[in-house]
């Protein structure tokens, strides 16, 4: 998980119980750590699991969401400056869509259509989680770029499993 990645490394804070009692720690419970466990989990626990892990809001509305499980908003598009006068809310326009697919592997036809949803939204940089692709998708998601100039970043689970996923946010 993202966060947790950040928390041990970054941050320096150590999993521990008894410091997570005193305000210094932190302790992760009930979490899927396995892909075999996410594979079993209902589809719509398992979407509100990748958007969550990738430091995401999930929609409230799981059916009719017109092609977006949920969104991620850019720290680095917060204001500096607060206040209405500063546009304090003006950053909250400023994020990326996600897509989960619970698939073994997401086809041309799921990137299709993510492709559609960011179009719709007006987004130029998505973020698409499934455990693997297919060659066509991935070949996909590369001629988007080349045609619309908008970025799809396929993420595996086993990557956000494993935290190594911050480069490919950037």
């Amino acid at each position: 998980m993202v966060f947790i990645h950040v928390l041990r490394h970054d941050c320096h804070i150590q999993e521990n119980e008894t410091l997570w009692r005193n305000g210094r720690g932190f302790i992760v419970k009930d979490l899927p750590w396995t892909e075999k466990r996410l594979r079993e989990i209902p589809p719509f626990e398992f979407e509100n699991w990748a958007v969550i892990a990738l430091g995401g809001i999930t929609n409230k509305a799981q059916v009719g969401d017109k092609g977006i499980d949920g969104r991620v908003y850019l720290v680095s598009a917060m204001p500096e400056k607060t206040g209405e006068a500063a546009g304090e809310l003006g950053f909250m326009d400023v994020w990326y869509p996600v897509q989960v697919k619970q698939t073994d592997k997401a086809g041309r036809q799921d990137i299709d259509a993510f492709e559609t949803a960011m179009n719709r939204a007006k987004r130029s940089k998505g973020l698409f989680v499934a455990f693997d692709y297919t060659r066509d998708a991935l070949q996909e998601i590369q001629q988007f770029f080349t045609r619309e100039h908008k970025v799809i970043v396929p993420l595996s689970v086993a990557e956000i499993l494993s935290g190594d996923i911050a480069e490919k946010l950037v």
